[in-house]
Order: C-alpha cells, then structure tokens, then sequence
C-alpha cells in the first residue's frame, strides 16, 4: 500500500509513543472503539485538547490500518530500535515525499561517501518538488514549511539523521534493521524499504 501522491503533513511527524500505545492495544484485542474510548475520553496519550487527542489518534490509526499483524507485534513487543524502525517503515509507506528526500538526497550523497546533509541540500530538494508537483505548488507557504520540515524531523526522529551545529546541518547515520524487521520485510517482499532505512 505504498502512496504515490504527495501529502501535507503539518503535525504529528513521528509520535512513536502514540503509535506503540496503540498498536500495543491492537495487540491484546482491543476494538477501534475501546481504543478511542481510551485516546480521546481517556487522554491516554496525555495530550490536552480533545482535538489533539483525535488527530494524533487519526494519524496513528491511518498508518495501523491495513499492515500485516507481524509489524503491529513488532510496535508492540520490540525493543526500542524495532519499534523506532518499525514506525519509520510504516510512515514510509504513505509518505511519497520522504522516500524521494531519502532517495534523492541522503542515498545520493552516501554513494559519494558525503555523510552530512546542510541547508541547501534540503532547499533546494524542497523547491525543486514544488516546482515539479502540482499538489506541492498549490499548499500555502505555511503548509510548505511545515510539510518540509515534518519530513526532515521524521528522519532525525527514527535517527537516520543527527543534528549538527550550525543549526539545519545534518550527519547522516546508517544503522542496521534490526533482525526481526528486516525478516518481517524481506519476507513480506518489501526490500526497498530496507534501502530507505539505508541499510
């Protein structure tokens, strides 16, 4: 269910702790509507306003919805680097955006061995897709930003990215997939996400 159109994402970049406490009730058999009861009357996710609470709890159900129960497993009962690689895999999938940064920015500059990632690189990759997408050019300026910078906070979020000074400088940090997910994957015939996850 990988998407192939651009979508603005302004909040709720990474929320791993949202998606864990939930995928952990899927897991025990909790219904959609104990899990909303729980979120939204509940504040299981500690948050103040009953709109916060219903759209992270719309954004994490987006991204539980319709994956194989062996990942909800993995969110549920993995270690913290499953549960981070796990959530980053399954924002992948509905993130057009963030596939083509990684593809065209980071795993560009690791095949010429250049391991940091500075502002121009990710002006001029945001630019460059707003002036090539129909969709992209017809968000606000606010939306934009927000969007971009959403997209980059996923990648430091999940620890593909570290911040370095000056501020907007990036290292970028291949990590391993850990064992189980990278199974999960390579089963499940979806490999390419082991490269974007620049394993």
């Amino acid at each position: 269910m990988t998407s192939t159109s651009y979508v603005a994402h302004t909040n709720n970049a990474f929320i791993l702790t949202e998606t864990v406490k939930v995928a952990q009730l899927i897991y025990q058999g909790a219904t959609f509507d104990e899990i909303r009861q729980q979120v939204i009357e509940e504040d299981l996710f500690q948050l103040r306003s009953l709109t916060s609470r219903s759209r992270a709890l719309n954004t994490v159900f987006h991204r539980l919805q319709k994956v194989d129960l062996s990942y909800i497993k993995l969110l549920a009962t993995g270690i913290t680097d499953i549960r981070r690689l796990t959530n980053l895999f399954l924002i992948l999938r509905s993130d057009l955006l963030l596939r083509e940064l990684i593809d065209e920015v980071l795993l560009d500059k690791l095949k010429r061995l250049v391991y940091t990632v500075n502002p121009a690189d990710l002006r001029t990759f945001f630019e460059t897709k707003r002036e090539q997408s129909p969709t992209i050019a017809k968000w606000s300026d606010s939306t934009y930003q927000k969007t971009a910078s959403n997209t980059v906070l996923v990648l430091v979020s999940a620890g593909l990215l570290q911040a370095l000074k000056p501020r907007g400088n990036y290292e970028i940090r291949p990590i391993p997939v850990p064992g189980a997910l990278r199974q999960q994957l390579l089963l499940d015939g979806e490999e390419i996400y082991l490269r974007l996850m620049l394993n």
